[in-house]
C-alpha cells in the first residue's frame, strides 16, 4: 500500500511538471504594436564570398564585347590598303606613313601574321604585272621588317591584274587597283 500511495503522489507530480505553460508574448505585442524587423535576403539572394554575381558577369561579358569590337576597329584602321603610281613600286609618302601604323599594329600584336597582296591594274600583260605586283608587295615587306616586324610573320603574293579592286576601265578604277592590300593571316 506504501508502494501504491508513492506511486500515486510520482504521477500527480509528473503530471504537475509537465503541464503546459502560459508564454507571455513581449509587451510591444500584448499591447498590439508590432515592431519592424529588418528584411533578411532569401538564402539563395546571399552572396557568397567567392561567388561571381550575375551582375558581375553581364558587366564583364560587356568588357569583353568592347575589347573585341576595339580590337577588331584597330585592325581594320591598321590593315589599310596602299597605292601606287602606274609602272611603279616606289612607296609614296600616304604609304609609307600607313605602313609605319600597321608595323606598330603588327608589333603590338605579336600573335598576327599578315598576307600582303600585290595587285596592278588591267594594262600589260599578265606576265608583267604579276611580277610587278610581286615588287609591290616586296616592298611593303621590305619596309616592315626594317621597322621591327619578323620577316616569317609577313608573306608576300602577287595577283597581278587577276583581282581587280574596280572593274572598271578608266583612269580612277586602274589607281583603286594599284595596290597592295594586307590581311590578317591568323
Amino acid at each position: 500500500m506504501k508502494t501504491l500511495a508513492f506511486l500515486a503522489c510520482a504521477a500527480v507530480l509528473m503530471l504537475w511538471g509537465c503541464a503546459k505553460k502560459e508564454v507571455k508574448a513581449p509587451l510591444a505585442e500584448r499591447a498590439g504594436v508590432v515592431e519592424a524587423k529588418p528584411e533578411q535576403p532569401a538564402p539563395a539572394e546571399k552572396e557568397r564570398p567567392g561567388e561571381i554575381t550575375e551582375e558581375e558577369l553581364l558587366r564583364r561579358e560587356a568588357e569583353r564585347k568592347r575589347a573585341l569590337a576595339e580590337a577588331a576597329e584597330q585592325e581594320r584602321a591598321a590593315l589599310k590598303d596602299i597605292y601606287f603610281e602606274f609602272d611603279s613600286y616606289a612607296l609614296n609618302p600616304d604609304a609609307l606613313q600607313a605602313l609605319s601604323r600597321l608595323a606598330d599594329w603588327l608589333i603590338a600584336n605579336k600573335e598576327t601574321k599578315l598576307v600582303i597582296e600585290g595587285h596592278c591594274d588591267e594594262r600589260g600583260t599578265i606576265e608583267y604585272n604579276l611580277a610587278l605586283g610581286q615588287r609591290r608587295a616586296d616592298a611593303a615587306k621590305d619596309y616592315l621588317v626594317k621597322a621591327g616586324v619578323g620577316e616569317g610573320r609577313l608573306r608576300a603574293v602577287s595577283y597581278g591584274k587577276e583581282a581587280p579592286l574596280d572593274p572598271g576601265h578608266t583612269e580612277e578604277a586602274y589607281a583603286k587597283n594599284r595596290r597592295d592590300h594586307f590581311r590578317a593571316d591568323r
